[in-house]
């Protein structure tokens, strides 16, 4: 995916060209200026415009500060275990994400929307363009492969757009004048077509690809997500009840059957950019070290690091988090407790006040709180995941971030397997997990209930700050509970489970209502 990388800004241009402005359809063009008709000449074109339409991916491309501003903004904010840092009231728009007082006219909604827009117009572009080229122009297993991995994109924006806004438009063709304007699709209808290109893109990708790779989906990702689609579908209100779990036990099997992935013994590695691209990795968005010019480069870890670390404070954890995690108390194999939860927070605790070793970013927890507050900060925590370990700079840098990963996967498996009554096998999975990450012993419950309990709580333990806990929380019906219980007062799950449609769509598109 690196290497696709170098060519993004000469596809970005090219493609641009012939993307969405309505206008161009409209106007007489030189012979010689690229266009959709004749852009897609060979085997190179396919891959430029097959690494245009990755570049929109988690919206990275249109924020501020590479990236730290969208998805972190719209997504962490709205967990219950999540609070705004200290500079986080210099934002109001932020503030009206956390607060849930945000309109439909909001910016990031629109540019979130915007975004995923543009990631789709690409993907259609290739899966029509590249599927129209003849085999001398390309060869038929690298046209499969990128048919394959165009369909997955197409898959993905769709369900990255279901998953933030109640309703959104379906959109499986090229732009044009007459399909411009376009109504709202119903739930159950983006479900179809997510599903329908999940599983089509399963059937396309290889199991792996070659190291200078790295990036691109494969069958493994295209199932992973095949399973958590059909997982969310479950848990939509709107979806009738039916085989969804079971589909999902299904998809997440062959996941697992394929022996491609296992659980990366080193937790903290996945998330500090140590070991990127690792054995537990099924999709990683991949990002290297730039500056202010280079697209995909990240200043997440200045956003996630607090004032004591040298970052900019923008989130911290809720003090419950710690207590959740620590529910189970100090029974690790190393006497500590879950050892996911010190890859996962910093908090104030002998472990990180350890002179010896000095986890917390180098230091200990009390220095550099009393350094930075005054006092030692006892009633706060905040999130280790996705920082550099120890060499901090506010500067972009090329920590990976893995969008979808084994464990979850083993968990996901583990709660489609335990709602069709195969909780044995359930409880297997979790066992696995909490041994690899979390040094844990095997859990004691055995009923069906409770294994759901335990799963909560491993998701919690596992996938905290991964954008997982908001939506997981609506699947399970437990929004309301838990933001009440957070103390989050502004919110109403009949309200603020899923964005509106931004104001800017409504404005525009003459076949909305």
């Amino acid at each position: 995916m690196k290497n696709l990388y170098k060519v993004f800004m000469a596809a970005f241009l090219m493609v641009a060209m012939i993307s969405c402005n309505d206008d161009e359809f409209l106007v007489e063009t030189s012979p010689d200026k690229l266009t959709s008709e004749n852009f897609w000449r060979n085997a190179e074109d396919a891959r430029s415009g097959l690494t245009a339409a990755y570049s929109e991916l988690e919206s990275r491309s249109n924020f501020w500060d590479g990236w730290q501003e969208g998805r972190p903004v719209v997504e962490y904010f709205r967990s219950d275990y999540a609070l705004p840092g200290p500079d986080a009231s210099n934002y109001a728009h932020w503030m009206s994400i956390f607060n849930f007082n945000y309109t439909n006219g909001h910016i990031f909604l629109d540019v979130i929307w915007g975004t995923n827009y543009k990631g789709l117009n690409f993907a259609n572009q290739v899966i029509t363009k590249v599927g129209e080229m003849t085999s001398e122009q390309i060869s038929d297993e690298e046209k499969k492969q990128i048919l394959g991995e165009a369909t997955f994109l197409r898959a993905y924006y769709h369900f990255k757009l279901l998953s933030l806004y109640e309703q959104i438009i379906v959109r499986n063709e090229i732009i044009s004048p007459e399909t411009l304007d376009k109504p709202l699709s119903s739930r159950p209808e983006a479900w179809e077509a997510i599903l329908a290109d999940f599983k089509a893109a399963s059937e396309m990708l290889p199991e792996t690809v070659a190291d200078t790779d790295l990036g691109r989906v494969t069958k493994g990702a295209a199932m992973a997500y095949l399973g958590k689609a059909y997982l969310h579908k479950a848990g939509d209100a709107t979806s009738a009840e039916g085989t969804d779990y079971k589909n999902a036990a299904d998809a997440l099997k062959a996941v697992v059957d394929s022996q491609v992935y296992s659980l990366e013994p080193d937790f903290l590695s996945l998330f500090n950019g140590e070991n990127e691209n690792n054995q537990e990795s099924i999709f990683e968005l991949q990002f290297k070290s730039g500056d202010a010019t280079s697209w995909n480069a990240t200043r997440l870890h200045a956003f996630v690091g607090d004032w004591s670390i040298g970052g900019w404070g923008g989130i911290e954890a809720n003090p419950q988090l710690v207590d959740v995690m620590k529910k189970e108390g100090q029974i690790a194999n190393n006497g500590l407790y879950d050892n996911r939860l010190y890859g996962s927070l910093y908090f104030k605790d002998p472990f990180y006040n350890d002179t010896n070793t000095n986890e917390m970013q180098g230091g200990t927890w009390d220095a550099l709180m009393t350094d930075t507050y005054g006092d030692t900060h006892d009633n706060h925590a905040y999130f280790r995941k996705w920082l550099p370990n120890y060499v901090w700079n506010n500067s972009y840098v090329g920590v990976n971030v893995v969008l979808m990963r084994y464990a979850d996967v083993l968990l996901m498996y583990a709660e489609a397997l335990n709602e069709t009554d195969n909780t044995p096998l359930a409880i297997s999975l979790i066992n696995e997990l909490r041994s690899v990450h979390g040094n844990m012993p095997p859990i004691v419950v055995t009923s069906k209930a409770d294994v759901k309990e335990q799963i909560i709580h491993e998701r919690t333990m596992e996938l905290t700050l991964e954008s997982t806990r908001f939506f997981d929380l609506r699947r399970w019906g437990m929004l309301d509970a838990a933001m009440a219980a957070a103390g989050r007062s502004g919110f109403d799950a009949s309200k603020h489970s899923y964005f509106p449609v931004p104001l800017s769509e409504i404005q525009a598109n003459t076949a909305i209502d």
